[in-house]
């Protein structure tokens, strides 16, 4: 029975001079079914589904505790983005952008508030292992000022290629045989 029914003939008893003695009509208490609980399960196992993704994703939902500078380099072969920045082995941050400054590489790094860059601090590029992924290594200077957020560091050392050592090797060894004949 809906309300307008229910209401509908609480006004004909009491037209009928039906008294109400005060009783109502008992309500059943509320239990939690098993599709209440299949609800709650369900959303929780979707929120933890979007907190795994969103992580793994490496996405960052709120505010960062983190800044940019930049840095030339001439060469920057191999670096991607995502290296990690470091300092005496500890990262610090990450590189988030590469752009060709013509005719240099301009390298974007985002890093933690908690570590501020001096300003004579060189920064170079290197291999973890033998032939590992790149990374950016800065060294400590000696310098009391920092530099700002958004600033660029000037102290730079550009990756050492091996492929471009064999080669002056190999230049060099057969310029020599070249000689002797």
């Amino acid at each position: 029975m809906d309300q307008s029914q229910s209401s509908n003939n609480i006004q004909n008893n009491k037209s009928a001079g039906i008294k109400n003695n005060g009783s109502s009509i008992p309500v059943p208490a509320r239990t939690f079914t098993v599709e209440f609980w299949v609800g709650v399960f369900a959303i929780i196992g979707v929120s933890a589904a979007g907190y795994l993704s969103v992580g793994l994703a490496g996405l960052n939902i709120g505010p960062r505790d983190t800044y940019e500078i930049a840095a030339s380099f001439d060469n920057i072969s191999g670096l991607e983005l995502g290296a990690s920045v470091e300092i005496a082995g500890v990262p610090i941050g990450e590189v988030k952008r590469i752009e060709l400054k013509d005719p240099e590489a301009l390298v974007i790094m985002e890093v933690n508030n908690s570590v501020k860059i001096k300003d004579d601090d060189i920064v170079s590029i290197r291999t973890k292992g033998i032939i590992g992924d790149r990374f950016v290594k800065i060294s400590r200077g000696s310098s009391d000022m920092f530099v700002p957020a958004g600033g660029t560091i000037t102290e730079t050392e550009s990756v050492v290629d091996i492929e471009d050592l064999i080669g002056k090797f190999v230049h060099q060894f057969e310029s020599k045989d070249g000689d002797k004949e």
